[in-house]
């Protein structure tokens, strides 16, 4: 009975420790899914790639070209929300899993013009 009763606390604590070991990072604690990265037995190298986005609550306002404005022909507005930015990331490791003290170099860089915006609102400041 009492091995019984320690087999079923060890394996509830092993369930709560399962989200928490999940919400460490990804791969061997890195950003990586092991599905994204790509190891070469030959040279003891492995290569990560994935994408990540960057979110910032702003506000910004611009002109559009707007025939009704007499004067510019450009019409304001403010956009207040969530402008979303992709990322490229890629990082080399010397060995087989992303451990940040095997790491040989890497570079992050915007996915230029895959910007958006999400959750915004737009106001109508008038003609410019």
């Amino acid at each position: 009975m009492r091995k019984w009763v320690l087999s079923v606390v060890a394996l509830a604590l092993i369930a709560l420790g399962i989200p928490l070991l999940a919400s460490a990072g990804g791969w061997a604690g890195s950003r990586y899914d092991k599905s994204e990265c790509t190891y070469t037995k030959e040279t003891n190298f492995l290569l990560c790639q994935t994408t990540f986005t960057v979110e910032t609550v702003t506000t910004e306002q611009f002109g559009i070209a707007d025939e009704a404005c007499p004067i510019t022909g450009t019409r304001l507005v403010r956009r207040t929300g969530t402008f979303v930015e992709p990322w490229m990331v890629f990082d080399a490791f010397q060995g087989h899993t992303p451990h940040e003290k095997r790491r040989l170099f890497g570079q992050s860089e915007p996915l230029i013009g895959q910007e958006f915006w999400k959750d915004f609102t737009d106001t109508d400041l008038g003609c410019g």
